[in-house]
């Protein structure tokens, strides 16, 4: 499920409002390949958790020329636990790459401005 929700303010003098957009992101269980006769550190569940992330940004826009924004990404800082398998052995019979499912990456918080030049 993918859910969005913008809202905008209305302009006043020289064209300064706020915008808001709210993001929510639901990645359901998916099926693993069976890894029953790998290792059973190696071994997976038959199905990978459900995971929700959001992401947010809140602009402050000055005038037609200038705006300044801040955000995030993942904000509820869901990690997927251990994405890759025996990864501390590359060149090993169990390295496994393929099971990456949700974020690997934790939280991401930015800030910028933007600047139009006609």
């Amino acid at each position: 499920m993918f859910a969005n929700a913008s809202y905008e303010t209305s302009k006043i003098n020289n064209n300064s409002q706020w915008k808001f957009d709210f993001t929510y992101n639901w990645l359901g269980k998916q099926r693993f390949p069976d890894t029953s006769s790998s290792p059973m550190q190696y071994q997976l569940t038959e199905y990978s958790p459900t995971v929700g992330t959001i992401n947010a940004q809140v602009t402050k826009v000055f005038s037609s020329k200038f705006e300044v924004y801040f955000g995030g990404e993942n904000i509820t800082n869901v990690k997927q636990d251990k994405p890759i398998i025996n990864a501390e052995n590359p060149f090993g019979p169990y390295f496994d790459t393929s099971m990456v499912y949700g974020p690997i990456f934790g939280s991401n918080y930015y800030l910028g401005l933007r600047y139009r030049i006609n």
